[in-house]
């Protein structure tokens, strides 16, 4: 806001500037027409007729015009013969009639009367501002032209010489309040900047709420991002303490419905112990997550993925002994995730312990720190295996909960369901693919710390 507030002033500075600058220049234009008009004016009042004669009664000129080539010059021309009359001294011998151009011209004698201004080059190709008129006297019929010029090098001098003064000017303006932004950031939005790097450290698990000595003007806002912070715990302790509650009370009905339908051998009985049991393997692993939940400090933590990823492979290593896997485990010591450690394990573990479980004899793993497909810097984690690769119509079927592929093989069929319920709560992206190793390739990105 004040980065654009200070553009915007400076935009602002620089078009007062060339506001400026063509007030004064067409100022300076008037007040040159002026005194060529009032040249014009002594002329005309210095001229008389005799007889259908035109005489010249000047009794005295501004130094200018009697100065050779000064560029300040005036000349009386008959307007029908377009023979000169009169003219300055600064002429000498040359005519300043004979630079204007024939449109000039014609424009001149189409518009007697009227005024004509423009700027010429002048009798030594010098820069002139010329002055024109076409008179008409009640004791001659024939108009006669008087034509005064000035020399527009002062009048370019007199607008360079403000426009200098000006960017001087305006440039120490646009100085100051680039010092006074600079000053601004630096002093007075410095709470707002501790403000920030307290929320940050709540973020990352460093602190719970906001401390510190900030300006009574943002203790209002501190206090109610505080109580903003408790109530969200609250919120959540509540849904643990609920989530827990339910558990419990569900564990002892479904054991006493395992114990039941585990003595029967008909196949309703099968059926009602199979799914009790998914059942009891569901609720023991959200009961399991709500106490270690309930343990940590923070719900959402930096956690960096390399040890977490070590310690579930060596795990998984040591059950998979006898497949003598070969693992290929790259990682970026510094990518970290933002969020709850257990989660990283169980989106992990699931992942990996499906690719050992379904591998031949190799297992990849790959984690960086990249940007995603909306150049966001997020953290890539891909896993990789070189066991069989499922049809594609499958693919999708396997992220549904409870969905297994090979009924002989250990395992619940809700691993990669989890995954993508993990990942979706995590705004990240899950995908799965065929590896260049033949198998399964899984691919998630998940928000970076």
């Amino acid at each position: 806001m004040l980065i654009s507030t200070l553009v915007g002033s400076v935009i602002l500075t620089i078009t007062t500037g060339i506001f400026l600058s063509v007030l004064f220049s067409l100022s300076t234009e008037k007040q040159f027409d002026n005194r060529l008009q009032t040249t014009l004016t002594e002329l005309v009042g210095a001229t008389r007729i005799m007889d259908n004669k035109v005489m010249l009664d000047l009794q005295h000129s501004a130094p200018n015009f009697a100065t050779l080539f000064s560029g300040w010059y005036w000349q009386v021309i008959d307007g029908v013969s377009d023979e000169p009359l009169f003219k300055s001294v600064s002429l000498h011998d040359t005519s300043l009639f004979k630079q204007f151009s024939d449109d000039d011209k014609a424009d001149l004698k189409n518009n007697q009367g009227k005024i004509f201004r423009s700027y010429l080059s002048g009798p030594v190709q010098d820069n002139i501002r010329v002055y024109a008129q076409y008179i008409t006297f009640p004791e001659r019929q024939a108009p006669i032209l008087y034509i005064i010029s000035g020399n527009s090098e002062l009048l370019n001098a007199e607008a360079r010489s403000f426009y200098w003064m000006i960017a001087a000017g305006l440039s120490l303006l646009v100085v100051g309040l680039t010092l006074g932004a600079y000053f601004q950031l630096k002093f007075v939005l410095k709470p707002l900047e501790n403000l920030k790097n307290y929320l940050a450290k709540i973020r990352i698990g460093d602190g719970k709420s906001i401390e510190g000595n900030l300006p009574q003007e943002i203790m209002p806002v501190a206090n109610e991002i505080n109580n903003l912070i408790a109530a969200n715990r609250q919120v959540i302790e509540r849904a643990r303490t609920h989530v827990g509650n339910l558990a419990h009370a569900l564990k002892t009905p479904i054991s006493v419905l395992l114990n039941a339908s585990d003595k029967k051998t008909d196949a309703n009985s099968k059926l009602v112990f199979e799914q009790v049991k998914l059942m009891n393997v569901q609720i023991t692993h959200h009961l399991n997550r709500a106490r270690m939940i309930a343990s940590a400090d923070t719900v959402a933590t930096k956690i960096y993925v390399s040890p977490v990823v070590s310690s579930i492979v060596n795990a998984l290593q040591k059950i998979n002994f006898d497949k003598n896997v070969k693992l290929e485990f790259n990682a970026d010591e510094q990518a970290s995730f933002y969020g709850e450690k257990q989660d990283l394990e169980e989106l992990i573990g699931n992942l990996v312990d499906n690719a050992f479980k379904w591998c031949n004899t190799r297992v990849v793993i790959n984690i960086q720190a990249e940007q995603n497909s909306q150049n966001k810097n997020q953290l890539h984690i891909i896993i990789e295996d070189d066991g069989p690769f499922m049809p594609s119509k499958e693919l999708e079927k396997v992220l549904q909960r409870g969905h297994r592929i090979d009924e002989n093989m250990s395992g619940t069929g809700l691993g990669l369901s989890i995954v993508k319920e993990l990942t979706a709560l995590y705004s990240g992206e899950f995908t799965l693919s065929q590896s260049i190793w033949g198998g399964l390739k899984a691919e998630l990105w998940l928000p970076l710390a």
